[in-house]
């Protein structure tokens, strides 16, 4: 394992932590053969050389946010095999990058094409891998509308056209524009590392075709249909504009939970919404909205604390945004919360499903105290430790150690943090700081403090 020890916390905690780190080593799963042998995304015969392996199974919607990174973090070796991997099957699959490949075949289930988020994380953090050869595919999925799609994929069209996939076209038409933009930059990450600037400019400005879907006069994401016009009898607890149940506008979410969906531009949306207070405001009602629900809501809209829905990974970053508005408490008391309330060491322990590996790797990263928020930015902002010390192995054989000094379950605030000895006044911290290994000590209080709240020490958002 690589995460070697935790101290404090409950039995119940720790036992935890333990399943979860056995969550996060099931997938994706080895598919080459002994020989090498594996059937690619052409339903062809392949041999990989000795060195190399196949894999399966990504869940890539989910695996992106958080469990990818991790293993960025902890196991840089697997990280690079992934990417061999993910760029090998970009190159054979006939709809290019990978959404959620399965046993040889793009399953093309949930949205967008979120293997270009997990290269764009690995090349940001130093994995090294041959990115040109699977730009041709990716270009042809970012800029040619004929390109062969799957379910994944569907509305590109109108997207490219209108800047947004009208509802009353394609369903999950919110989401779809929200992801779609989502890639773009990531995309334009990946077009940068290999010279391609012209391309990385359009992709950079279409990155923002999230703002297209948010309508500022009601501050919800709002679906939009083909004329212009936005959806007059909006409320943002339901699904989407049409009664039939498998047309909706939003991916496993509602218009409160898809309000949120922006992990790369978190500055453009504050502005969006009016500024630092309002912004604020805005996740405050988030998390304090009656948990209130439609009859037609999927299961996976579990985990509820008003309209956030941790059992489902859309969410996943937003106890974090706080720190973006110099409001970094909440997001401490709120990332405590959530490990303790929605996690148990039961069997059906895990709020919602696990989604292969997802859920246990943010249980992981926050009661360690750090999360990528955006992790193609190759930094992880501050939360609140849940253990009071942990060591996990991370780069090349080194050690990170984090220290809570004077936690406890009534005391979630952060106080002051010290890398390797030193006053740190960030309420983040880079991925390259960590994998060198040291140690992260964090002091710990009963009331908030102003640690990490002036706009120096915010953490940085991709520039628009």
């Amino acid at each position: 394992m690589y995460a070697r020890s935790v101290a404090g916390g409950t039995p119940a905690q720790r036992t935890i932590m333990a399943s979860a780190l056995y969550h996060t080593l099931m997938g994706p799963t080895l598919f080459s053969d002994r020989d090498g042998r594996y059937v690619g995304l052409d339903q062809q015969v392949h041999t990989l050389p000795a060195t190399e392996r196949a894999y399966s199974a990504y869940s890539l919607w989910d695996t992106y946010r958080a469990l990818h990174p991790l293993m960025t973090l902890v196991r840089p070796d697997m990280a690079e095999r992934f990417v061999h991997d993910l760029i090998r099957q970009t190159q054979q699959s006939p709809y290019g990058p990978p959404t959620w490949p399965l046993q040889g075949f793009e399953t093309g289930c949930m949205n967008g094409w979120h293997s270009v988020a997990v290269l764009a994380e690995a090349h940001a953090k130093g994995i090294k891998a041959d990115y040109a050869a699977a730009w041709p595919n990716i270009r042809r999925r970012a800029f040619d509308p004929q390109y062969k799609d799957s379910l994944a994929t569907l509305g590109r069209d109108h997207y490219m056209r209108l800047g947004y996939i009208p509802a009353d076209k394609i369903k999950e038409s919110v989401s779809r524009t929200q992801e779609y933009a989502y890639d773009d930059h990531a995309m334009a990450l990946l077009a940068d590392a290999i010279g391609k600037t012209d391309d990385a400019a359009l992709l950079r400005k279409r990155s923002g075709n999230w703002r297209n879907v948010i309508d500022p006069k009601i501050g919800f994401a709002r679906p939009r249909f083909a004329d212009g016009s936005w959806w007059a009898a909006y409320d943002p607890i339901q699904l989407g504009h049409m009664p039939q149940p498998r047309w909706r506008d939003y991916t496993e979410a509602n218009g409160w939970q898809a309000t949120f969906l922006n992990q790369h531009d978190i500055y453009g949306l504050i502005a969006h919404f009016g500024g630092d207070a309002a912004y604020d405001a805005k996740i405050d009602s988030f998390f304090n909205a009656p948990s209130t629900l439609p009859a037609n809501a999927p299961p996976d809209i579990a985990g509820l604390v008003g309209q956030y829905a941790h059992g489902n990974e859309p969410g996943h970053h937003v106890a974090y945004l706080y720190a973006y508005v110099g409001t970094p408490w909440k997001t401490q008391a709120m990332v405590r919360r959530l490990c303790t309330e929605m996690y148990k060491d039961d069997p059906d322990g895990v709020i919602g499903n696990d989604d292969c590996g997802q859920m246990s790797a943010w249980f992981i990263l926050s009661s360690l105290g750090f999360y990528p928020v955006d992790p193609t930015t190759g930094i992880y902002v501050f939360g609140s430790p849940l253990f009071d010390s942990g060591e996990m192995r991370v780069g090349a054989g080194k050690t990170l150690r984090v220290r809570a000094i004077g936690n406890a379950p009534d005391r979630p605030y952060v106080q002051s943090v010290r890398w390797n000895g030193k006053p740190w006044t960030r309420n983040w911290i880079a991925h390259a700081d960590l994998i060198q290994g040291g140690e992260l000590e964090f002091t710990m209080g009963a009331k908030p403090s102003r640690f990490g709240t002036r706009a120096e020490d915010r953490p940085p958002s991709a520039p628009r």
